[in-house]
């Protein structure tokens, strides 16, 4: 049904853009709900997505602009790529809702463009956070991105001690992304000094702040007893609260620990399915690990 009213507002030239928007996000969510999957869906529906969302756009809604970038960059859903990854288009999209006064736009397409180490953008986004930063010099995301770009030298000159200070700034007003980046560093004595007691102390920060790559650590660190005591038990809460924040590798381990009982945990096989059923839905091909791990999954 969304496939079919989407391609109605096409035809219709004087369909709003809130209406295909509307329309665009409900086509969306047949992908999420994984109709293209069982045949639910034509094969042009990805286009028919991404011609709905720029024409949208073009009427004026940026939150279209926005999904649009969002979709190109990263797809509906892990199990759901579509449609298909373009880079270049999702910062063009991202660009659109940046000239429309988004700072989201901004923020998001010069992101994409570091994390794609994407030339054609370099010098540009550089820019463009530069203007951020004067404009907004207290955001933790404007100061995250310039510690981002200035420790990896994407557009300014290689500068960790910068770095270090832009994502102190991002940690200390909330970022907890940065917070992650606070224990990297002073695990790795990069821009900072050494300092394993100050990075464990930054990787609960962060786990504090919902980063789900410190959950994950937490749970390895528990699990082998680095800089902590070891106690598988502990070790499992943080994968489990990792995976409900979307990490696939902590929920498959998760799921690992219940299937096999580890370190002396209770097997529990119901727990173990709901954990690997997690993983895969984030995308984890949880069959294949398991095989290599000469394990199988539980039948329940």
């Amino acid at each position: 049904m969304s496939y079919e009213t989407l391609v109605r507002l096409r035809n219709d030239p004087e369909a709003s853009g809130t209406d295909l928007f509307a329309a665009a996000g409900e086509l969306r969510d047949s992908f999420v709900r994984s109709e293209h999957l069982i045949g639910l869906l034509p094969g042009d529906a990805p286009e028919l997505l991404v011609a709905a969302l720029e024409r949208a756009g073009q009427a004026g809604v940026v939150d279209a602009w926005l999904e649009l970038g969002r979709l190109l960059a990263y797809g509906a859903a892990p199990w759901a790529p579509y449609p298909e990854r373009d880079v270049a288009a999702s910062i063009a999209a991202y660009q659109e809702a940046d000239r429309a006064g988004s700072l989201t736009g901004a923020l998001s397409w010069v992101r994409i463009a570091y994390f794609a180490s994407s030339a054609d953008h370099e010098s540009d986004a550089a820019r463009r956070l530069d203007e951020l930063l004067a404009a907004h010099p207290d955001d933790p995301t404007v100061l995250l991105l310039s510690g981002y770009l200035r420790f990896q030298g994407y557009g300014y000159p290689v500068d960790q001690e910068a770095a270090a200070r832009f994502h102190l700034a991002a940690a200390e007003r909330g970022s907890a992304d940065a917070a992650f980046e606070m224990s990297v560093l002073y695990a790795t004595g990069s821009g900072v000094p050494g300092d394993q007691d100050e990075s464990l102390r930054w990787t609960f920060r962060a786990a504090e702040l919902g980063s789900v790559r410190a959950m994950g650590n937490l749970g390895v660190f528990h699990a082998t007893g680095q800089g902590v005591d070891k106690d598988p038990a502990i070790a499992l809460d943080w994968y489990a609260k990792a995976a409900d924040a979307g990490h696939p590798n902590s929920a498959f381990t998760a799921g690992v620990m219940c299937l096999t009982g580890d370190g002396g945990l209770p097997v529990d096989e119901a727990r173990a399915a709901t954990f690997f059923a997690r993983a895969e839905e984030l995308g984890f091909d949880v069959d294949e690990e398991l095989d290599y791990m000469d394990l199988a999954r539980p039948k329940i």
